[in-house]
């Protein structure tokens, strides 16, 4: 196996990928290991030996597991039909059993931790998540998912988009912020793990370290930004809507962008809102629509946030959690905007305008948040000088005089205090 070999394939990250060499480890029944050595780190990759387009090899590979840990479901084989279908992370194939159940098998070269297993064992109502596959040393190799129906929000809101249908396009959105926010009450249900500001801004510090950004942002992060299970690939193209039931999010596997960079595991849900926000800036950029107006966007992302904060628990929406001072949202659209630009750099893609305007605007927003802590500061200084006002002896001639000052003074703090918040990046 060689770069060269691999270059045709539309997951393969050739930008970053120096060498591919066999590798020690032994592979399950079907598979070789291979290293990847890339700029960036050292993968372990998988890629399936023989004919994996034919029945004979799933026959032999399946019911044992290939020497990896099979769970939940699998196809059943006797009379089946298999077909490949496009995927640009890995291979796909659509197995029609003889009794007309279609499954879907999802193969992944590359992955991270086995998310997508992690995310079909919270058992969400909201998730299309696997219902079976194959885990060789903790990640996933392959993924069985049923076949999937219902229409794309991306689909619908790129249509709405250019019939000039403002509204409809909001309400996707809407619709698409609840149900991601339906999705994080299960997760915060399952896992609800302290602020990790620590390991978080590390791992911004290796993504500006790796595609050498001139821009660094770190965050405190809150009390009530809690880690928790996240879906790691969210955006609107995997939001499905369907005329009878409740939206679905789809996409639930890691893949080869989240093996490829920086490795994390718990981090709040707001990094699954962010991801949305990117998903609608991708939209409109694409769109064929020359007429959008210019405060689309801002609107879109209105309605995703007002979407997400009607279905979400209180913690993640509270004032706190979402105080872009301290991270907020922002912050975590800011590591979307770094993982955009390293995916494009590994896949040997022009980095787009939009995503270095807004690398550009992160100086002026960190300034702006600087200037900010003088106001926080003022406000410090009359809330302390206004409870010593009240006990301070010598200091007033009447008790008329004290009571002025008291309530001057905390009314200066309470309004810097509110200026302060007014100059933090709002939550969209």
């Amino acid at each position: 196996m060689t770069i060269e070999v691999l270059a045709d394939e539309p997951w393969f990250p050739a930008g970053v990928v120096t060498e591919v060499e066999p590798a020690a480890e032994q592979a399950p029944a079907g598979f070789e290991a291979y290293r990847l050595h890339a700029r960036w780190g050292s993968q372990l990759m998988l890629w399936p030996t023989g004919d994996s387009d034919s029945l004979d090899w799933w026959e032999r590979m399946l019911p044992v597991g290939g020497g990896g840990e099979r769970w939940g479901e699998a196809p059943e084989l006797a009379g089946a039909t298999i077909e490949r279908v496009d995927a640009w992370d890995g291979r796909c194939w659509r197995i029609r059993e003889r009794g007309g159940r279609t499954l879907r098998v999802h193969f992944l070269p590359l992955d991270s931790c086995g998310h997508g297993r992690r995310l079909a064992g919270l058992a969400s109502e909201v998730l299309e998540a696997a219902v079976g596959g194959l885990q060789w040393k903790g990640r996933d190799v392959l993924l069985i998912f049923r076949q999937q129906q219902g229409e794309a929000a991306s689909d619908r809101l790129t249509a709405a988009i250019e019939e000039g249908d403002n509204a409809a396009a909001e309400q996707i959105c809407h619709v698409a912020g609840e149900t991601l926010g339906r999705f994080h009450c299960d997760a915060l249900a399952r896992l609800a793990l302290p602020n990790d500001e620590r390991r978080w801004n590390e791992r911004l510090k290796r993504l500006e370290e790796q595609i050498v950004t001139n821009t660094l942002w770190r965050a405190p992060h809150s009390r009530d930004t809690h880690g928790t299970i996240t879906h790691r690939n969210f955006g609107l193209d995997g939001v499905l809507l369907h005329d009878d039931e409740e939206p679905t999010i789809a996409n639930c596997a890691d893949g080869v962008v989240n093996a490829i960079l920086p490795h994390y595991q718990e981090v709040p849900a707001v990094r699954d809102l962010a991801a949305g926000y990117r998903s609608i800036s991708r939209i409109l950029s694409d769109s064929d629509q020359h007429e959008i107006p210019a405060d689309l966007e801002l609107r879109l992302r209105g309605a995703l946030f007002t979407g997400w904060c009607a279905t979400v628990p209180p913690a993640p929406r509270s004032a706190a959690a979402l105080d872009g001072h301290r991270g907020g949202v922002a912050i975590w659209e800011y590591e979307q905007v770094l993982e955009e630009v390293a995916c494009a750099l590994a896949w040997q893609k022009a980095v787009p305008a939009r995503l270095i305007d807004w690398l550009s605007f992160v100086p002026h927003l960190q300034t702006s948040m600087y200037h900010s802590r003088t106001l926080s500061g003022l406000a410090l200084v009359c809330g302390t000088a206004a409870a010593t006002a009240l006990f301070l002896p010598g200091a007033f001639d009447t008790l008329t005089e004290r009571i002025a000052a008291v309530l001057g003074l905390s009314l200066c703090a309470l309004l810097l205090r509110w200026a302060y918040r007014r100059r933090a990046p709002p939550p969209y």
